[in-house]
């Protein structure tokens, strides 16, 4: 399963205290070090303020990294939600298009979100007999003869406006080919 946005945010805040928490404790040790044991400018003294230079480090860039992926993850749900939106106003245009009626609107969007109809009809306090009567009645609307006609021909418009990369990149070697 594929960690989400969330949990690799919550990861990577964990490391970050972990790396403070170690900041910490390098700064207590190179003090006690350096002023109660005398330690200052001996090997120990230098590999730990090594190590704690190093752990300081990786702390500073984790934060700035930390920072850049909250706001990319910040502007992905911004997008996300633009999109959704744009979604849902051309789902209800053509649902509108189709004079489909309340009821048949909320079996649609719950076909299109994927619920079963026992799950619809549920959901709704009805009949399954009477969520499968209204799929019906919305899939002769749409022109469709079942549920997987219908979602796809919900899709079938916004998957005309995506340009074929196969197909412009065979337009593409087709002029070069000419070209020569």
């Amino acid at each position: 399963m594929k960690p989400t946005a969330r949990r690799i945010l919550q990861r990577r805040v964990l490391a970050l205290a972990a790396l403070a928490g170690a900041i910490v404790f390098f700064v207590y040790d190179l003090a006690a070090d350096a002023l109660l044991e005398g330690e200052f400018g001996s090997p120990h003294f230098v590999i730990e303020l090594l190590v704690f230079i190093g752990v300081s480090m990786a702390l500073v860039v984790g934060a700035r990294d930390l920072r850049r992926l909250r706001a990319r993850l910040a502007g992905e749900t911004k997008r996300n939600r633009a999109l959704a939106g744009a979604l849902a106003e051309s789902i209800n245009e053509q649902m509108g298009e189709w004079r489909m009626t309340r009821s048949e609107k909320e079996v649609a969007w719950l076909i299109i979100k994927g619920y079963r109809f026992a799950e619809i009809a549920q959901a709704r306090g009805v009949k399954e007999s009477t969520t499968r009567l209204q799929a019906t009645s919305l899939y002769a609307k749409a022109g469709v003869s079942g549920r997987a006609e219908f979602v796809a021909e919900m899709f079938q418009p916004l998957l005309l406006t995506i340009p074929d990369d196969g197909a412009s990149r065979k337009e593409e070697a087709k002029v070069r080919l000419v070209a020569h």
